[in-house]
This record gives structure tokens, C-alpha cells and sequence, in this order.
């Protein structure tokens, strides 16, 4: 009888202690370029590790894209340096959303692109993180730490930055969800199709 009594107080418990089947689930991601949001995002100041001039450790980029619920996909444009040689780069990156508390953020980002030079472009690869809290609906400021990897047929250069990070654009929620995004309205043909199925 007490192994009776202490199953049921363990299985109770366990019972009650479950989150809501809709903060369980993982959110859905559709990806339609239409609907789907823009957002911005910013690194005005970003500083590289190690012993270098204060003008060749400076990095800075702007970035937009759509948000298609916990992913942000976009096109970044920055400088590698404050030299005024070619320091420019550009870059296809991916950023997803990794974990919400409240207003605080943690985020993802893999990048690939094309860090331009004099002689020889030079490929360039990101890996990054960013901790952002949510000050307004849609601004959110925070910090960035991560990885750049350039490389082509003369060098191979691995640097480690940090920095201020900005975005603007639509809130998540806690299960990765974008909040106010805009709904898909069906047409008049599209409402008598879905009719003639039900």
C-alpha cells in the first residue's frame, strides 16, 4: 500500500510540474519571404584580442534581413579595420535564436562572406553569440563575442572579438516565436478552397 501511495504523490508531482503542452512545443518555422518581418542588426563596435594598432582592431557591420520566427537570415556589410585601405567585407549570415528569459535573449549566429583586399579576396567565416535584452518593442541592445576566420592562398588569420550589438525588429517569445507578426489573410479563392475541403 505505500509503494501504492508513493507512486501516485511521485507521478502527481511529476503531473503538475509539466509546462503547458504550447510552451513545450517548439515553434513552427515558416518560411515565407513574404510575410515574414524585417529586422536590423548592428555591431557599431567591435574590438579584436591581442597585441595590434588600435586602428587595425576595430570591426563594424550593419545587417538586414527577414526573421522567420526564431531564425534571423540577412546580408551584413562592415570594415575589418579603421585603415583606409580595402577593409571591406560582406557576409550571408544566420542567426538563431537560442534561448529567451523574459526580456533577455541569447543568440547564435554562423556567417560566411567575402573579406575584400588590394591584392586578394579573401574568404571569411563567423561564428558569434549575443546576449540582448529587449528595451522597447522592437530594439533590443546587448553584447557579442565570437570568431572570424579569414583565409585565401597566402594566409590563414583566426581573431576573437567583442562588442556592442543592436537589433531592431519584432520580439520573441519564450518558445521562439516572433510577437505581432503580421497574419496571413487568405483571399476570396483561397477561402472557397479551403470551404470545398471541409
Amino acid at each position: 500500500m505505500k509503494q501504492i501511495i508513493l507512486y501516485l504523490f511521485v507521478f502527481s508531482s511529476i503531473a503538475f510540474c509539466q509546462e503547458p503542452d504550447s510552451l513545450q512545443r517548439p515553434a513552427k518555422v515558416v518560411f515565407n519571404w513574404k510575410t515574414a518581418p524585417w529586422y536590423g542588426r548592428a555591431m557599431p563596435f567591435g574590438i579584436y584580442t591581442g597585441q595590434d594598432k588600435f586602428r587595425d582592431k576595430v570591426a563594424q557591420y550593419v545587417e538586414f534581413g527577414k526573421s522567420f520566427d526564431m531564425l534571423d537570415i540577412g546580408v551584413a556589410v562592415g570594415r575589418n579595420a579603421l585603415r583606409p585601405d580595402s577593409t571591406l567585407f560582406t557576409q550571408l549570415k544566420v542567426t538563431m535564436d537560442v534561448a529567451n528569459f523574459g526580456v533577455f535573449a541569447n543568440e547564435m549566429t554562423i556567417g560566411a562572406g567575402v573579406l575584400f583586399r588590394p591584392k586578394k579576396d579573401a574568404l571569411m567565416l563567423e561564428l558569434s553569440y549575443n546576449i540582448l535584452a529587449q528595451v522597447s518593442r522592437r530594439a533590443a541592445v546587448g553584447i557579442t563575442t565570437g570568431f572570424y576566420d579569414f583565409a585565401n592562398e597566402d594566409f590563414d588569420l583566426s581573431r576573437s572579438f567583442y562588442g556592442f550589438v543592436f537589433r531592431w525588429g519584432l520580439q520573441r517569445t519564450d518558445a521562439g516565436g516572433i510577437m505581432g507578426r503580421p497574419r496571413f489573410r487568405p483571399s476570396g479563392k483561397a477561402k472557397a478552397r479551403m470551404r470545398r475541403r471541409f
